[in-house]
């Protein structure tokens, strides 16, 4: 009777828009990953537009899957606005998305120190991936930073 109170933290259930498009990188995904490869775009894009229409809760989320179907698309600059909204909405790993595209310079000009600036960012909320992310940007030659003792660093702290 007197024990302690445990309060859970809220549960989400997947919507089609989680089944068809969730990030492996992201810590907050309600659904089994998929792989960029195995994304069929339109659904994904029908699955969470509608999510987004229907339910405020997770949108920042069905942005970041959404943003993920636009690129399976090829329409970088809706994938760009939706993984900037999520990001806007403080989502991790849309920080960790949006860093991987200015490392990789896809859809958006390439700028190594922004992707430096997000990836830790991301890795601070719990996004794992982004020291992997780290990691590579570490040992790039071409990155101002280029420090293969860090990259190393961070590999380690991918693969804990």
């Amino acid at each position: 009777m007197f024990g302690a109170v445990m309060i859970a933290a809220p549960v989400h259930s997947a919507t089609q828009c989680d089944r068809l498009g969730a990030l492996q990188a992201d810590p907050m995904a309600v659904s089994a990953p998929v792989s960029f490869d195995a994304i069929d775009a339109n659904a994904l894009i029908s699955a969470c537009t509608l999510a987004l229409q229907t339910d405020g809760t997770d949108r920042a989320r069905y942005l970041l899957q959404r943003g993920r179907g636009y690129l399976r698309s090829g329409r970088g600059d809706q994938a760009m606005q939706d993984i900037r909204a999520a990001h806007d909405l403080d989502y991790p790993a849309a920080a960790f998305a949006l860093a991987t595209a200015y490392f990789l310079g896809d859809d958006v000009p390439q700028d190594l120190e922004q992707a430096r600036m997000l990836f830790e960012n991301s890795y601070e909320q719990g996004v794992n991936w982004s020291a992997k992310g780290l990691s590579m940007l570490y040992e790039n030659e071409f990155f101002e930073g280029y420090d293969p003792v860090k990259s190393a660093d961070w590999l380690m702290k991918f693969e804990r």
